[in-house]
Parts: C-alpha cells; structure tokens; sequence
C-alpha cells in the first residue's frame, strides 16, 4: 500500500495475526498500532492481509491521521522501538547505544525527510564519523541504517533502500598469523596465563571451548562438584563500556551440560577456596554475585578487558597472534584431529545446528578425505 494512505503490515505475536498500522499519534509523533485481526497464524495469512485493509479502510473513514513524510531520523526511532521485541536485549541496547549517541542526533540536526534521503547524505555521515570512530565501527552503524531503512522499506514508509548504494569505508583486518593453536601451543599458554587475572576463564575457554560470554557468565550455582559437571546457561556482555549484564545463552543448543575431568574439578575446587578467602579479606566490600570467573574484589571480568589481556599475554609469551574466539576454534580443530565425530563436536561447542560446525572447521574435514584417499589408493592409513 502506497501514496496517500495508512500504511502497515500483518505480523504474527504469540500464534496470532494483528494488522501493524503506522499512524500519527495525539503529540504528532509518528506510532505504531497493532490491531487484533481475530485470526490465528496457522493458514491465514491472506485473510489476515483482507482485514488489515478493511481495518485501513475503516480507520482512514473516521478521519484518523496517518503519515506520508516521516522525517528519516523517525524512521530510526520507530525502528528501535520495533526492533524491542524481535532480537536480545543485549542487542538492543546496543541498538539504542548508538543510535542515540551517534545516528540519530545526526539526522535530526539535518531535519531531513525519509524519502529525500539519499546516498550521499549517509556517506556524508560515515565520513564525518571517519574522523572519531574506525571503520570498523562505521561499518556498525551501516549495518544499524540499513536494517532500519529495510524495515521501513518494507513497512512502505520509503520505496527503496538507499544504503544499499551508499559507501562505507572498507574494514581494516589486523593480520592474523594463526587461525588455532596446536596441543602444544595450548600448554605454552596455559603455562604463561597461570597466575593472571584472566586465568581462570582462559582455563575454561581452552578446556571447553567456551564463549568468552560463556565463560564468563558461569556462576557456581551451575557448577556441581558431586556429578563433576558444569551447566552452561548464562552470558555476560558489555553495552557500551561501562555496564554488564546477564541473559541467557545464544540459542537452545548453547545450555548444555559438561562433565569435568577429575583435575578440573580440583582446579575449580582450588579457585572457590581462593574466593572464600578474598571474601573474608574484602568483608563488606566484596562483590558476592557468585560468578566463577571474578577479579580479587568479586568483581565480574568484563569481555573487554579479557580479550585486551589475552592479547598481552601471547605477545609476551611469543605466541601466534590469534583472536580470544580462536581458542574455541582450537578446542574444536583439535578434538577433530583426535578423531572425535563432527557431531560429538557440535553438541560439545553448542552449535544450534550441525552445519556450523561442518562450514567452521571444513578444512579439517578436508585433510580427513586427503587421507581417506591417500589409504584407498595404498591401502593403507598413514600414521598420525
């Protein structure tokens, strides 16, 4: 629906269709009305279509005003209000970070309409931006524009989405001189991380594979000495610098259980005992929040700040310079090598779906089959 009209579209919320209408509300602020079509979501998309026009059609008869010339930094503000209620929380705060800090105090200074935007005016942003903020950060705020101009695409606020023709500033890649570290790069670095302030989720990174956000989220409510085991159900990310937040894991298949070894429950053992006794050393001040991975203080590790000291532990230790994320791609390289399966891998790692798994680490499997040829052909498998 286009022109002089009230524009929406049908979506679905707990097994029901509702016509979303985009509509002009008592302040002159634009809004969104979501209107119960009556309809269940189960074969009925085309009647729920057919009533959202009646509903249209009857709304535009009382004399209900709609909008025809949203100003386009609107159009970012009733894509964050919409954008509340269809990703994580964590991804919506850091939605509304830069969108309030940086994008959308822009535009409205440039006061410009949504359907007069142009190329041009987003490129103008991303280079003013250049002189602060890296490209890699630009390359964010791109991604945040083009999703809202998307959505209003498709919520017909503007006919086409210019972002897609705009330019951004290309990312700059730090060279990375290995991708995983071998079984005997990994005890280098536990050797050298022993004794830091990041070791223990660094021991649980390289043990299971963990997400940094995994790691850091545990708590020792989730780890269990009696079955040896530890329960993954929880992150811990950043919004912004400053602030950390808790929420739960990246999908289903990320809460999952996994025993400990008889030496990683001493481990574990050994660094509770250590936190009872900052306990008693900080009284009143230590932060009791019960998680596994915490400073001297109780404090919780920040994601930042793990990777930052990762980065400053390989370089002194003359380690490849790999991402913190890379030990998880480690963990998974080298159980491959040891021959386990690639779907005792992917339940192991938490990947929602055995593809992951198969497109990461595809280049094992590759020397898999060069090895499976090599023994059809001799007869024989080579010796590892």
């Amino acid at each position: 629906m286009s022109g002089n009209h009230i524009t929406g579209s049908v979506q679905v919320k707990k097994g029901h269709y509702y016509a979303v209408l985009n509509l002009i509300g008592p302040n002159g602020k634009p809004q969104q009305r979501w209107i119960a079509t009556g309809l269940t979501e189960k074969g009925n998309k085309r009647k729920a279509v057919q009533r959202m026009k009646e509903i249209i059609a009857e709304l535009e008869e009382q004399g209900v005003v709609y909008d025809s010339s949203l100003k386009f930094h609107e159009i970012l503000e009733l894509w964050l209000e919409n954008s509340k209620s269809r990703v994580r929380e964590s991804t919506y705060r850091n939605y509304k970070i830069v969108m309030n800090a940086h994008i959308i105090p822009y535009f409205k200074d440039l006061n410009i309409k949504a359907r007069d935007l142009r190329p041009y005016h987003l490129e103008q942003y991303y280079r003013l931006k250049l002189e602060t903020l890296s490209a890699n950060t630009i390359q964010k705020h791109h991604a945040n524009i083009y999703s809202a101009l998307e959505w209003a695409r498709k919520n017909q606020f503007v006919n086409s989405n210019v972002a897609k023709d705009a330019w951004v500033p290309s990312r700059k890649k730090k060279k990375q001189t290995g991708s995983f570290y071998t079984m005997e790069q990994i005890a280098k670095l536990k050797e050298a991380a022993a004794g830091s302030k990041i070791e223990i989720p660094l021991m649980l990174i390289i043990s299971y594979g963990l997400r940094r956000s995994e790691a850091l989220g545990l708590k020792w409510d989730a780890v269990d000495f009696t079955k040896k085991s530890i329960t993954i159900r929880a992150t811990v990310v950043t919004s912004g610098t400053e602030t950390v937040f808790v929420e739960d894991t990246k999908s289903d298949a990320s809460n999952r259980i996994l025993p400990m070894s008889e030496e990683f429950c001493t481990y574990l053992k050994a660094v509770k005992t250590k936190q009872e006794e900052n306990k008693k050393k900080y009284g009143n001040t230590y932060h009791d929040d019960g998680y596994v991975c915490a400073k001297e203080d109780g404090t919780v590790i920040k994601p930042a700040y793990l990777s930052r000291k990762f980065k400053d532990i390989i370089e002194d230790a003359d380690l490849p310079n790999i991402r913190l994320h890379d030990l998880r791609h480690s963990a998974a390289t080298n159980l491959l090598n040891m021959g386990f399966t690639i779907k005792d891998v992917s339940v192991w790692l938490g990947h929602a779906d055995i593809t992951t798994t198969l497109n990461i680490y595809s280049h094992v499997l590759d020397e898999s089959k060069s090895e499976m040829a090599s023994a059809l052909w001799s007869g024989k498998r080579a010796a590892s």
